[in-house]
């Protein structure tokens, strides 16, 4: 019987039955490959956000970095939908 609670493989934790579960550890390398000039092109949008918006959690941003990098077509769709932000451009 071992501890519940994080550990190397993940989190242990006992189920309603009393069975010992394990909720494995994600695996990081399972998000977006991305090569040395995306990497560097991905990490000046961050810097970038992060600077203008700096009330934004990382995490929050770098989501939003990935998907734009992965799905520009999608976020130009969004953008061009988003009547208050295209206020403030003249079209």
């Amino acid at each position: 019987m071992s501890i519940e609670g994080i550990c190397n493989e993940g989190l242990r934790y006992v189920d309603d039955d009393g069975e010992e579960q394990l909720i494995p550890r994600a695996n990081i390398q399972d998000g977006y490959k991305y090569t040395i000039k995306d990497t560097e092109k991905k990490e000046h949008l961050m810097t970038l956000c992060l600077q203008k918006y700096p009330h934004l959690d990382k995490m929050t941003v770098e989501i939003f970095v990935d998907h734009f990098m992965n799905h520009p077509d999608d976020m130009e769709k969004n953008m061009m939908n988003d009547t208050e932000y295209m206020k403030k451009f003249k079209c």
